[in-house]
Order: C-alpha cells, then sequence, then structure tokens
C-alpha cells in the first residue's frame, strides 16, 4: 500500500523505493502497453504525488490486463506547472498534476483556493474539495479545454526564508520572496510587507541559492523533498492556504480511451486519494524530523491574526476574478 512507501523521505527508504520501481518495471517490459499516457509534474520522484502515480500506473496496467499505462515525467522535464496545463490543453501531454494557483488563471473558480487562511484544518478542505463546490470546479475545466479528475493532497503552505526568523510584520519586511504565478498570492505578501515576485518553481532551488530571492512559501513535505533545506534554514508555520494538486487529463487522450478503460481510471485514482492523503499528511512529520538544521517556529494566534488582518484585502480581489456567490458558498461551507 502506498502508506508503507512513506520511508522514501529517509535514505533508506529512497533506496528501496528505487528498488520497487525496478522490479515493476521488470515486469512490465515484458509487454507494453498498446496505450501510453504521457504524464508530467513539477516535483521530485520522493514526494508523495510521484509515488501515487507509480501506484495508479501498476494498477492501470494490471486491471486494463496491459492495454493502458502512464509513462511518469517529474521534476518539470516536461515544463513547469503552468506549461503543463498549457500542453494539456493542446494535447502534448496527456496527464498531469498541477499546484491549484497556477490552475486559476486558466479556470478563475480556483481562485478561491487561494484566500489566506480560509481552512482551518484539512478535514474542512476535503468537506469542500470532495463536496458540491470541488466538484463543480473540477467539471468547469472542460471549458477550457481540461479534464478534471480529482484533488490529491500538496498540504497547507508554510513561509520559509534564509535571513531569520519570521514571527511579525516587521520580521517579514523588504524580504525579497518567490511566490507562484498567481496575482492573488503576489498581492498577500505584498500587503504584508515582502517584496514579491513570481518564479517558476523548476528555477526555484538554483534562485534561492543564488540570492535572487530570499524567502518562499509552500508545504513542509515539498520543502524537504527538492531539498530546499540546503539554501533556507527558517520555516514559519503559518498554514495560510491550503493548495491542492489537481490531477487534469487532455480530453482528447481520455476518448482515445474505452469508456471501461477510462473508468477504469478513475475508479484507481479515487481508490488512491485516500492513501495519497494521509501519506503526505505523514510526510509533514517525517520532513520536519529529518531537518535538525532547519529552525522551525509555530506562531501564536496573535501573530497569526496580524498576518490575515493585513492579507484580508485580497478576498475582494477573489470576489472580482472567481465570482462573489463562490466566493460567499465557500466561505459558508467552511464556516458550518
Amino acid at each position: 500500500m502506498l502508506l508503507k512507501q512513506l520511508s522514501v523521505f529517509s535514505s533508506k527508504a529512497t533506496a528501496g523505493a528505487i528498488a520497487l520501481s525496478a522490479a515493476l518495471l521488470g515486469t512490465m517490459a515484458a509487454a507494453e502497453p498498446d496505450t501510453i499516457l504521457k504524464m508530467g509534474h513539477a516535483a521530485s520522484t520522493t514526494t508523495p504525488g510521484h509515488v501515487a502515480m507509480e501506484q495508479v500506473d501498476a494498477e492501470l496496467r494490471k486491471r486494463t490486463e496491459g492495454r493502458v499505462g502512464i509513462e511518469i515525467f517529474p521534476s518539470s522535464q516536461l515544463g513547469g506547472e503552468r506549461e503543463l496545463i498549457e500542453s494539456i490543453q493542446l494535447g502534448n501531454v496527456d496527464m498531469a498534476f498541477v499546484s491549484s494557483a497556477p490552475l486559476a488563471a486558466f479556470s478563475p473558480s480556483f481562485y478561491v483556493m487561494d484566500m489566506p487562511f480560509l481552512f482551518k484544518d484539512r478535514a474542512t478542505v476535503y468537506g469542500v474539495l470532495d463536496g458540491e463546490i470541488g466538484q463543480e470546479m473540477l467539471a468547469g475545466l472542460s471549458q477550457v479545454g481540461v479534464l478534471g479528475l480529482g484533488y490529491w493532497e500538496n498540504g497547507f503552505r508554510q513561509l520559509t526564508n534564509d535571513k531569520h526568523e519570521v514571527r511579525t510584520l516587521d520580521d517579514l519586511a523588504g524580504l525579497k520572496m518567490r511566490t507562484m504565478e498567481n496575482e492573488v498570492h503576489i498581492a498577500a505578501w505584498r500587503a504584508v510587507g515582502a517584496n514579491p515576485a513570481p518564479l517558476s518553481f523548476g528555477e526555484l532551488f538554483t534562485a534561492l541559492q543564488q540570492g535572487t530571492f530570499d524567502a518562499m512559501e509552500g508545504p513542509i513535505n515539498l520543502f524537504h523533498s527538492m531539498k530546499f533545506n540546503e539554501v533556507q534554514h527558517y520555516i514559519s508555520r503559518t498554514n495560510h492556504i491550503y493548495s491542492p494538486l489537481v490531477l487534469l487529463m487532455n480530453p482528447d487522450a481520455a476518448a482515445k480511451l474505452s469508456p471501461e478503460d477510462l473508468a477504469t481510471l478513475k475508479d484507481i485514482i479515487r481508490e488512491v486519494t485516500p492513501e495519497q492523503r494521509a501519506m503526505t499528511t505523514k510526510a509533514d512529520d517525517l520532513a520536519i524530523a529529518d531537518m535538525p538544521n532547519v529552525m522551525i517556529s509555530d506562531l501564536t494566534a496573535e501573530e497569526l491574526a496580524a498576518f490575515s488582518s493585513k492579507m484580508g484585502p485580497v478576498y475582494d480581489i477573489v470576489r472580482e476574478k472567481a465570482g462573489a456567490d463562490l466566493v460567499d458558498r465557500i466561505i459558508r461551507a467552511v464556516s458550518n
């Protein structure tokens, strides 16, 4: 099961994961599938999303009796997240998973996921994503030439930097901060005094290493798996935004599968989702334990409130982009 592969976040288990992948490849080499779906993402091979997609591939080959498989291209090999979305639209890539933030530029309803401090915990998040609102957002992707397949866990986003501990707005003032390619994120960090600018994820490590940016933000497990702890040594646990991974597919690629095989793919993704989410949650804890060189600060309620109050006005930007009705619906949903 996927949960047993959590150890990919330790050096011993990375070797185990490689051995497992080799074994899977060995069993599959005898009969290459008739249809290979080309799938890309921006993260490393040790992230829960990649491990889960390997599981989807193995199970898909098994259940379709070798008719369909997935070839996975990690680490932005097929482009950054924005490029992956465009490639899905153009049919150059069959499948991908991307963060919700860059997806909002294509389907504005996803801007609601960028409202700071909207979600209090994962249970609330899953209630929205797996419920009526989240499924409507997935269905809406068809209007921009994309098939939405589901939501995987990416994690709550945290503030990191390599200058000093950040607990207050004054601590953050003037820090050169990388954000995702999303204007709501940029406006939110500018509101609290940072100096934000967008950058593709695939270019981020080098930019941090060279001092182009002082700070960034993202999930702790991704911070660890991408080795950002080599160039960033302070984490402020803000949980300011929850950004899921959204699984995407090119509609023409989906149409080339038989109805039965497409249904099988969707079933497998749905079955794997709870395990992928649990694995990512556990990965945060494992990552923290494996980064003794990083100072991790838990902000007080008062300190978080200072950030929240300054970022609050960006809700108006989201209302303009995603629509006031959707914003009001999701606020009601998380308040229940």
